[in-house]
């Protein structure tokens, strides 16, 4: 079975960097500094993975702006697609999906696109297809959080991939979360699924753009 882990935010005695990376980035350095006393000349080598470590494990702070009704992007990556599809599993109704896909190098932490209430933490089991997969947002292991917000429900997917297989949650049923809050991390090319009811906003993006997410406005809530 795959790992999950539910907790609240942690904090990282590394600004900017998961709290995971830590000792990643002091083995690293050790191994550095001991390479530069040995064998100065392969202290580059557990250099540069400690770089790449960093990267892969960034979860720099962000302000989201207090814009009620407003829409704010869930992850960082590029849109892949936006289809119309039904959402059985929180929503119960015709849904725009929209699929992002997190490259490597990018904050592989997805965040809440507006205020509301989580409702709904549940893992499927599946398989590891590619991000690019038109069939990986249903095939793939994946995490549902489902919100519910003053206009209506909402659902978050975080869908695992080939290489990044752990999802990591950091919300649980129950808690209030606002726009822009952290709400789980998958990471090494993976991709995350946002449903909204197809009636209840007007979305302002096109396919292969990129996205910021909690800073990237995607769209309003649709007037009554």
């Amino acid at each position: 079975m795959e790992e999950q882990t539910v907790s609240r935010d942690r904090h990282s005695p590394i600004p900017g960097l998961d709290p995971e990376a830590t000792p990643l980035l002091g083995l690293g350095l050790g191994l550095t500094g001991l390479a530069l006393g040995l064998r100065p000349r392969l202290a580059p080598v557990p250099l540069a993975l400690t770089a790449l470590a960093a990267a892969l494990y960034r979860d720099p702070e962000r302000t989201t702006p207090n814009e009620p009704g407003v829409l704010f992007a869930h992850a960082d990556g590029v849109l892949l697609r936006l289809e119309e599809v039904y959402e059985h599993r929180f929503i119960h109704s015709d849904c725009l999906r929209l699929a992002v896909s997190i490259p490597p190098f990018d904050v592989p932490v997805c965040r809440s696109p507006i205020a509301g209430t989580v409702r709904v933490v549940e893992q499927v089991s599946g398989e590891y297809r590619p991000a690019s997969d038109p069939e990986a947002g249903d095939r793939n292991t994946r995490l549902y959080i489902g919100l519910d917000t003053e206009w209506g429900p909402i659902l978050v997917a975080l869908v695992a991939g080939p290489l990044g297989r752990r999802i990591l949650c950091r919300v649980q049923p129950g808690e209030r979360v606002e726009a822009g809050a952290r709400l789980g991390t998958v990471r090494f090319g993976a991709r995350a699924d946002l449903y909204v009811q197809r009636d209840a906003v007007q979305l302002r993006l096109t396919p292969g753009q990129h996205l910021a997410a909690g800073v990237t406005r995607i769209g309003e809530v649709a007037p009554l």
